[in-house]
């Protein structure tokens, strides 16, 4: 019985990790750029067994492996990013910037370094190109971008491109692979190494929309939360039948 209300409590955890994903997916489906979370479940003994060396028995043919006929519930294995490209979508705007591939790089007033596949990008007071959040994008050398007035043409591989047909910037693009990257939030990611500059990933006048599937992940969340609730009623119910019982053994031997 106290088993099974560790069986039924971290399935309840595992659901509300799970629900907190998904709902950060749906809140993100609009978000340019945006790459969507999926997770990975497994039971907590499997978990478990899998990082302990096998015990061996008292007969050396013997191997222990069996720690109960009750499961012991799910687990959160990890969180996962989904890398698939999103659909590339039109705006014809002059400084919406679409990839197919690679991640821009950019720099925060405080002077940090991110990268993100969100090209919403615009002109500052100063000319600089700048994010929607007001970040600095960043060319191929890792400096400012300033931009004349006019407007200018972004080639597939970065390059801006005056109305004179002078190239006065390269936008830096760089590919890392899935296991360089950690999320730091706001569509931003931190990488571990270097990257590698890639180039024809560029489109001008589009954006990368969220790869979030709306469908997919409100039909998980309605299923997580029932299973968050099914969790809670057994929880409730053992609790009631462990008062009962410990009431009821107290009556022993009067």
């Amino acid at each position: 019985m106290i088993k099974g209300l560790y069986s039924a409590f971290s399935a309840m955890e595992a659901a509300w990790k799970y629900q907190e994903v998904l709902a950060n997916n749906i809140a993100n489906a609009n978000t340019a750029g945006f790459k969507r979370e999926v997770t990975a479940k497994e039971s907590f003994a499997d978990i478990l067994l899998s990082q302990q060396a096998p015990v061996v028995a008292p007969f050396p043919s013997r191997i222990q492996a069996v720690v109960g006929q009750i499961g012991t519930g799910s687990f959160i294995a990890d969180f996962v990013t989904d890398w698939s490209q999103g659909a590339l979508q039109g705006t014809g705007e002059e400084l919406d910037l679409g990839l197919s591939g690679g991640f821009f790089t950019i720099e925060t007033p405080d002077g940090e370094q991110f990268l993100t596949r969100d090209g919403r990008f615009s002109r500052d007071a100063a000319g600089d190109l700048v994010t929607s959040q007001g970040n600095y994008v960043l060319d191929i050398d890792g400096q400012h971008i300033n931009l004349p007035a006019e407007r200018v043409d972004v080639g597939p591989s970065g390059e801006i491109i005056t109305a004179a047909g002078d190239v006065i910037a390269r936008i830096g693009v760089n590919d890392y692979g899935p296991n360089d990257l950690t999320r730091s939030g706001e569509g931003h990611f931190t990488a571990t190494i270097g990257g590698t500059p890639i180039e024809g990933t560029v489109r001008q006048g589009y954006l990368e929309r969220s790869n979030a599937n709306l469908v997919e992940d409100m039909t998980s969340l309605l299923a997580v939360q029932r299973t968050f609730q099914a969790n809670q009623t057994i929880i409730s119910s053992l609790d009631r039948t462990l008062d009962q019982a410990t009431g009821q053994l107290g009556t022993y031997g009067r």
